[in-house]
């Protein structure tokens, strides 16, 4: 099962980066909950959707992974230039390095629940430059 579900997980992030959206479903439980709130597949698919907007050339790569199912633990990297203010900050196109810090739980083969936390104060730092 623990190959399973990081297969799982890879192939999900493999859909993000090519921005699949029609797939997600395959992925993703229709009552997905992110951070504790219940988005859904729709709302989930939506916040994805704009994060691509806001950030063009985002990319989800895996620092880190630990699976012990139904959960995964993945730390994940980001070089990235959101257009404009992102977390709160003023990137405006800057190009910016950070990681987030993400736990999912599963319900069989799909993401049920999303915990992340991105790493601001690593963001914050790069823009005081």
């Amino acid at each position: 099962m623990i190959g399973e579900v990081a297969d799982i997980y890879r192939a999900y992030l493999d859909c993000l980066n090519r921005q699949t959206w029609d797939e997600l479903g395959r992925f993703v439980d229709d009552d997905v909950q992110h951070n504790g709130r219940p988005l859904g597949l729709s709302g989930y698919r939506e916040m994805l959707v704009k994060d691509f907007e806001d950030i063009p050339d985002l990319h989800f790569d895996i620092q880190l992974l630990v699976c012990e199912p139904p959960r995964l633990a993945a730390r994940l990297s980001f070089d990235c230039a959101p257009k404009r203010e992102f977390l709160g900050l003023g990137v405006n196109g800057r190009r910016v390095f950070f990681a987030e810090n993400v736990f999912y739980e599963f319900t069989g083969s799909k993401i049920s629940a999303v915990w992340s936390v991105i790493d601001k104060s690593a963001i914050e730092a790069q823009l005081t430059d």
